[in-house]
């Protein structure tokens, strides 16, 4: 599989447009890279498309985001999106007249990845399906189950030989419930495994004992620390509320540091970037220079910043279907919300 050649992201978070628009466009952006073989993993040229929770705009959207290049665009329907498709991703040339933001001054972005690599230009398409007749269509597509078969069986063979480990980092994000839920789930395998653990929370209340808690000190050998003052949104002081999570981040990088982990996580982390509390760009220098190599990091919380996706290994987005509270007017309860 080759490296993609670029990175959308697409705000579905609702407040610059309606969601589903957002969903709609990526949808495009597929049966447009299916028509023109980016959607090919062993392409270089290929395009991958990510739904955003919050790209931080919240006006003018949908707002799309096209990296390596860092331009984003605004008032994108599917018309716009069918000529960002064809000027800008396969002909590298923006479209200026939506463009809303760019990271970098023009004719200064990041050369285009492929052409770093030395790789553009190596795919070679294949045959178009419509001039193949269909019984030998059916007859090429068994024949690339197969190939996909063997080539993934010979594939897990060759990653079991070589045993490679790699301490990862995994962001849970998005609207739905259970972002933490899923990492303390990976902290009890964790535990099972008597794996070293530390986890440090950045908004919850340094003096709450909810159950997740009360679990971790009867099951021992876990290092928690809550480190906020609640949620921002009841905030009585947000000067406080910042400067206790850029304290828990000074204590967070003691701890990374320090080797004595082998998982970490980092609950709720997401807020201080979304908000600008941390710059993200330095917390992820700092991450990629002094995280031990064999160290797993969870992270979780909404609105998970684009350049946090990107670095990631491993993201989930919890997306909201049904809430008991919203539909039924059920409140929190012990032991599955606290």
């Amino acid at each position: 599989m080759k490296p993609y050649g670029r990175h959308l992201f697409i705000c579905m978070h609702g407040n610059c447009a309606p969601s589903e628009e957002g969903e709609a466009l990526q949808r495009q952006i597929h049966q447009l890279n299916r028509e023109h073989g980016r959607n090919k993993l062993r392409n270089p040229e290929r395009v991958k498309c990510t739904l955003a929770d919050c790209l931080g705009v919240c006006q003018n959207g949908p707002i799309v985001a096209v990296y390596p290049e860092g331009i984003w665009y605004e008032h994108v329907d599917s018309e716009v999106l069918a000529q960002i498709y064809e000027s800008h991703i396969i002909n590298d040339e923006p479209v200026e007249a939506h463009v809303a933001h760019r990271l970098y001054p023009a004719g200064q972005e990041p050369s285009y990845a492929p052409q770093v690599r030395g790789d553009e230009g190596e795919y070679q398409p294949d045959v178009a399906p419509s001039s193949i007749p269909a019984t030998k269509l059916a007859e090429k597509q068994a024949d690339e189950i197969d190939t996909a078969l063997v080539d993934g069986a010979a594939i897990r063979k060759q990653i079991r030989k070589t045993r490679k480990k790699k301490g990862l980092v995994i962001v849970n994000t998005g609207q739905g419930k259970g972002k933490t839920t899923a990492a303390l789930g990976i902290m009890t395998r964790a535990w099972g495994r008597k794996m070293r653990i530390g986890v440090l929370q950045f908004l919850k209340n340094e003096n709450a004992r909810f159950g997740e808690i009360k679990a971790a000190h009867r099951m021992g050998a876990i290092d928690w620390l809550s480190t906020g003052d609640g949620w921002t949104w009841t905030s009585q002081d947000m000067a406080e509320t910042t400067a206790k999570a850029q304290q828990a981040w000074q204590i967070a990088q003691e701890r990374i540091s320090s080797s004595q982990y082998d998982l970490f996580i980092m609950d709720e982390f997401t807020y201080p970037l979304h908000y600008g509390w941390l710059d993200t760009d330095t917390v992820l220098n700092w991450l990629r220079e002094n995280k031990p190599p064999l160290m797993h990091l969870i992270i979780t919380g909404r609105y998970a910043p684009p350049a946090l996706i990107e670095f990631a290994d491993l993201v989930t987005e919890m997306r909201a279907i049904k809430h008991p509270f919203q539909e039924q007017g059920i409140r929190a309860q012990a032991g599955i919300e606290y």
